[in-house]
């Protein structure tokens, strides 16, 4: 299965280099002083075909002048790279002296930086970088290039290794990394309004040691700015392995329909961030960068699969290119996990169920009236049902939380409850008097179950699917893990899953005879897809 490849949006770091002292900074120094640029260039250049448009300017540091330093200031400067290329890259780099007992320009007090602790007595430069629509390699190998030109503008020979050599692997740090995908609008709606933010906000409600916030900003347009912030425990349970807190976000315009439907910002960028705010204000280190990455590509592309999205990039409607994401297939597979938040499910169903099983004959009324119309008032209820609004109020509180009433109006909470009711309100093919037992009927379930039945504990423990047909019985049991005839294998066997699978089923009170005549598909260690029968399968 093919997965799409993620573009950087935007990165944050810094690089050191303690290799030729402080001479590149130095020489900068030495050619923007003075004529001709006198602090200030601008220029363009091409590198690799690359057109890139550069502003070369000073900022004042915090660090007083050595002595030795001939500069008639009394603070050193730092010099700020700016460079745009096509669409919306940019670079921006500030080299910046480094040396032993650098002293505040104004009190004289030591300033406290690492550089002593970490290389000792010597000279250096520190380059912080901020790449955006750029790859932070990228940005690193356009750097001596550009420093090279501001040379050649000037007329000026430059040491040709300069910023060639790489930064130092530990102590060059990066505290910002962020990748996106752009999905088609669609398909970014149903991640934001009952999808995965959902999903896994739920999961991690009843765990302890996690913190995690979702924050939504719907008011100009859905998914202007819909944000899942994970600390890294909440990430830990989600993704095994994964140390790194982040934030998983979708980003919309504020005004989309401003620009054309055949506009790529017309589409939402789904994106992940890591950054050193969510990981108790550690940076990585810049030999540790890949790792990062490898994590931010496997969220994305798991949060993405446990909503149903499809990962292959020439899946119809769902990807959308733009100057930067190019929408394509990415060389190497990122892992991909069982769906830890099933439960979700299981517990949206149960709470529908048991809440239209106690609920009286008006607030049955009221839920179809509602699913159908999508929100009633409830002064249209009462005339609506000849009942007094206070009657109609009595039957709200029966709904419980499936809905919400707000200034008079009443409308589902979740987008799931309107449609499973409204289904049930239009559909005519089941005889059964509530819409309690229709959708007990539709879900598989036994009419005693009265909380998460063990069938389904264990099909969410167990990342299984069972599929209905169209009249609600059992069609196909599939099976997410590789399963083997043979229990030599180091894996699980196909006869004990399915005779589980028959273990719980019946325990929830269904007739065995009905599971035992689905059809059950899994994955052999070969490779290929298996299918039989559950019953056969239980007794081979």
């Amino acid at each position: 299965m093919t997965q799409v490849e993620t573009t950087p949006h935007e990165s944050h770091g810094r690089w050191k280099w303690d290799d030729w002292g402080r001479g590149p900074y130095d020489a900068l120094s030495s050619v923007m002083l003075g004529p001709p640029f006198e602090g200030y260039l601008e220029l363009d250049v091409e590198v690799d075909g690359e057109p890139w448009h550069i502003q070369v300017a000073y900022s004042k540091s915090g660090f007083a002048p050595r002595p030795r330093d001939n500069i008639n200031a009394s603070r050193l400067y730092e010099w700020d790279i700016t460079a745009r290329g096509q669409g919306e890259s940019k670079l921006y780099y500030n080299i910046s002296p480094r040396h032993p007992n650098l002293r505040h320009w104004q009190t004289g007090d030591r300033v406290n930086l690492p550089w002593e602790s970490q290389f000792g007595e010597v000279d250096g430069v520190d380059v912080e970088y901020e790449p955006s629509n750029v790859e932070p390699e990228r940005a690193l190998e356009l750097l001596p290039e550009i420093y090279a030109a501001i040379f050649e503008a000037a007329g000026e020979p430059i040491y040709h290794e300069y910023f060639r050599k790489p930064p130092h692997p530990e102590y060059s740090r990066e505290w910002a990394h962020e990748r996106y995908v752009r999905v088609r609008r669609e398909r970014a709606e149903t991640l934001a309004k009952s999808g995965v933010l959902q999903k896994v906000i739920h999961h991690l409600t009843d765990m302890e040691g996690v913190k995690a916030e979702l924050k939504i900003d719907n008011r100009e347009v859905i998914n202007h700015q819909n944000r899942l912030v994970l600390d890294p425990a909440s990430v830990a349970e989600l993704l095994p392995g994964h140390t790194y807190g982040r934030k998983f976000e979708i980003y919309q315009l504020a005004d989309p329909d401003a620009v054309s439907k055949d506009h790529p910002s017309y589409h939402p960028k789904v994106e992940v961030l890591a950054n050193k705010k969510m990981n108790d204000g550690e940076a990585w280190a810049w030999a540790d960068r890949q790792r990062v990455v490898e994590e931010i590509d496997e969220t994305l592309m798991n949060f993405l699969a446990w909503d149903d999205i499809p990962l292959a990039p020439d899946a119809t409607g769902v990807y959308v290119p733009d100057d930067h994401f190019d929408a394509v297939a990415r060389e190497d597979h990122v892992e991909l996990y069982p769906d830890p938040t099933p439960r979700l499910e299981v517990k949206t169903d149960h709470l529908l169920l048991t809440t239209l099983r106690d609920m009286s004959d008006t607030a049955e009324e009221i839920a179809g009236i509602v699913a159908t119309d999508g929100g009633a008032d409830v002064d249209e209820l009462a005339d609506q049902l000849g009942k007094h609004p206070a009657t109609i109020y009595r039957a709200i509180t029966d709904l419980g939380e499936i809905v919400d009433l707000e200034e008079g109006h009443v409308s589902y909470r979740v987008r799931k409850y309107r449609e499973e009711i409204r289904a049930l309100v239009e559909s005519a093919e089941y005889a059964i008097d509530s819409y309690a037992d229709r959708l007990q009927h539709v879900m598989g379930l036994a009419d005693h179950v009265a909380e998460c039945s063990p069938f389904q504990r264990w099909l969410a423990e167990n990342g299984a699917d069972l599929e209905f047909d169209q009249e609600g019985n059992p069609k196909r049991l599939r099976i997410d893990t590789i399963l083997s005839w043979f229990k030599a294998d180091s894996f699980e066997t196909a006869q004990r899953v399915a005779s589980e699978a028959l273990e719980k089923w019946t325990r929830s009170g269904n007739d065995p005879a009905v599971l035992r005549r689905t059809s059950m598909t899994w994955t052999t260690p070969g490779g290929t897809t298996e299918t039989g029968f559950v019953g056969a399968i239980a007794d081979h």
